[in-house]
């Protein structure tokens, strides 16, 4: 009779521990509006990349736009940096700390993503230049926060 109970007690645990990648772009894509967002200037997210505990989302606003890199943590999505170009190099994405496989593949699935972009759109994006590491302080600059 014990272990009858187990196997659906283990599954419940397991399930815990399984990625929900839709639940995860969903969330992304929510701190990216978050972030850049606003009423006055429509923003449009996508596509989202997600590896391991890192994602990268495009997003253009009017005639600008960039590349968003999140970290998953304790409290959930964070930003880390925002970028144009530069930071769909897995090698830049390395040195922004996210892990070798992870930069890899994020960099890969998201110059396939891409591909199917308008230039148009792809060229707002490359409109950010350099990369703004510091968020918060970006934030302040803004008066909220």
């Amino acid at each position: 009779m014990p272990e009858r109970w187990w196997w659906p007690v283990a599954a419940l645990l397991l399930t815990g521990c399984i990625p929900n990648t839709v639940l995860d772009e969903s969330k992304v894509r929510a701190a990216t509006e978050a972030h850049f967002g606003s009423p006055l200037a429509p923003i449009d997210v996508g596509p989202i990349v997600l590896s391991g505990d890192h994602a990268i989302a495009d997003w253009t606003q009017g005639d600008f736009g960039g590349r968003a890199l999140f970290e998953r943590g304790t409290y959930g999505w964070s930003l880390l940096l925002c970028s144009g170009d530069s930071i769909r190099r897995a090698e830049n994405l390395k040195q922004a700390g996210v892990p070798d496989f992870n930069a890899g593949w994020i960099a890969d699935r998201l110059a396939a993503a891409e591909a199917g972009l308008p230039p148009e759109r792809l060229a707002r994006m490359k409109r950010f230049v350099g990369t703004a590491a510091d968020h918060e302080k970006y934030l302040k600059t803004l008066g909220g926060k």
